[in-house]
């Protein structure tokens, strides 16, 4: 692993949408604890159903997963 993968702009575009998903999951967490289960996306009220926590952490990890393995092996 090279010492300057911090910098490489292909790092932050694995790691940008993973940070993006993982502040909407973040988001639906939250969400379970206020009225009505409802999130704030892009400025409209969106109800959580039942699918949308797991398949978020699914694909949160999964781009996490692809940005840290580009870390240690690639960059």
């Amino acid at each position: 692993m090279r010492a300057d993968w911090m910098s490489d702009p292909l790092f932050w575009a694995l790691a940008l949408p993973a940070l993006a998903v993982s502040g909407l999951l973040f988001q639906m967490v939250l969400s379970l604890f206020s009225c009505c289960a409802a999130f704030r996306f892009r400025g409209r009220s969106v109800q959580l159903k039942w699918w949308m926590i797991p398949a978020a952490s699914v694909l949160s990890g999964l781009l996490w997963l692809l940005a840290a393995l580009y870390a240690a092996f690639l960059a």
